[in-house]
């Protein structure tokens, strides 16, 4: 009997490691292949959520949130970009969007090797480039208490006649050519776990990675005379290029995500800014979800939430860079706010709440102009 009990309290010693990291290690089960297609949920209706809150045995309620919009990535054999001739080495592809991402898989990793089409910082240029460093996608075994760390960069340059009009006529010079910088750098820290409660009802077991994201970008422009230039976001002679400085120099922000073994989607993420403030908030979703899906691929205009009680996003999907303008107007075709969208983002948040309750109408005007759409907007009383 003695000899027993004692066995049983080895035992337990011996597994209480096991409990003690929450018994979840995140394997490359997690890794997407060819012919997956992975649906994500994205809201700024934010859930309440501690990242405070660390350690083990925890439970995140995100629930209390609605809304969003659905969007598909689906991945193919890399063989069928049209810019594989250029990642020999690649077995993956992302050609869910305008642009063409290239990963090579591991048994431990997968990473980012190079893209095809528009630039992933300014959505200006239509390139092909390569990633030094690595840029690391997906990553396995992890477990409760890991560090990790990646660096990675790009080159890319291109000459003046690659840059859209509505960008030039924003210089105040004849720009020969253009080349843009860009570091990124990612310190991942497994500082949770426990279960996670999503929008709908759905629990996963999970791990929770801290991420700090550092990104440094730098724009050079060739001018006559003067040769080439850094365009330094502080000095006031580029004061001109508006919103496109934002994207420019060093920035630093968090996010926390959080991985399911098993499950090839991120179960939940939620996005910071560089202030500290969360902006974002991205799910799961399944077969069986119903609200707006987003084609990445194509134009579209989004406009949420509609109905609304005043405050409402509008959102350009894949237009054409341009200067743009939203305008709204009441059922008898009278002008009663309007506003410029975001050059780079490509979104307005509007505070329409002065309107009395009703049906109206919103244009997206361009810069020369034209009216893009017209479409209906509903306005309530809270």
């Amino acid at each position: 009997m003695k000899v027993t009990l004692l066995k049983k309290i080895l035992v337990g010693f011996m597994l209480l490691p096991l409990f003690a990291n929450g018994q979840t290690t995140i394997t490359n089960s997690i890794f997407p292949v060819p012919g997956d297609t992975l649906r994500t949920i994205t809201t700024f209706n934010l859930p309440e959520f501690d990242k405070n809150l660390v350690g083990g045995d925890l439970y995140w309620d995100l629930s209390n949130t609605s809304g969003g919009f659905l969007s598909e990535t689906f991945y193919a054999e890399a063989e069928a970009g049209g810019a594989f001739d250029m990642f020999p080495d690649a077995d993956l592809l992302d050609n869910t969007t305008l642009q063409e991402i290239y990963y090579q898989t591991t048994d431990d990793k997968i990473v980012e090797i190079g893209r095809s089409g528009l630039d992933p910082v300014l959505n200006l240029l239509d390139l092909t480039f390569e990633n030094d460093g690595e840029a690391v996608f997906r990553r396995a075994p992890i477990s409760f208490e890991d560090t990790f760390s990646d660096n990675s960069s790009f080159f890319i340059a291109a000459s003046g006649d690659a840059l859209p009009d509505s960008l030039l006529a924003l210089i105040p010079a004849q720009v020969d050519s253009l080349r843009l910088l860009v570091e990124t750098g990612n310190e991942d820290e497994v500082d949770a776990w426990g279960t996670v409660e999503l929008p709908g009802g759905d629990t996963y077991d999970v791990l929770r990675i801290k991420r700090t994201t550092t990104t440094n970008a730098v724009l050079g422009v060739k001018v006559p005379i003067f040769g080439w230039i850094n365009v330094d976001p502080s000095n006031p002679l580029f004061a001109v290029l508006g919103d496109l400085l934002d994207l420019l120099g060093e920035s630093t922000a968090d996010s926390y995500i959080f991985l399911a073994d098993g499950e090839k989607e991120v179960i939940a993420s939620l996005n910071e800014d560089t202030e500290g403030n969360l902006v974002s908030f991205s799910y799961k979703g399944d077969m069986t979800t119903s609200i707006n899906k987003i084609d990445r691929k194509k134009e579209d205009i989004l406009t949420y939430p509609n109905p609304t009680f005043g405050d409402v996003t509008f959102q350009l999907i894949n237009l054409p860079h341009d200067n743009y303008q939203v305008v709204v107007y009441n059922i008898i075709g009278k002008q009663l706010w309007s506003s410029d969208i975001n050059f780079i983002e490509g979104k307005l948040r509007a505070d329409l709440s002065h309107l009395q309750k009703g049906t109206y109408f919103y244009s997206i005007v361009n810069g020369a102009g034209q009216k893009v759409t017209t479409r209906r907007l509903m306005i309530m009383t809270p």
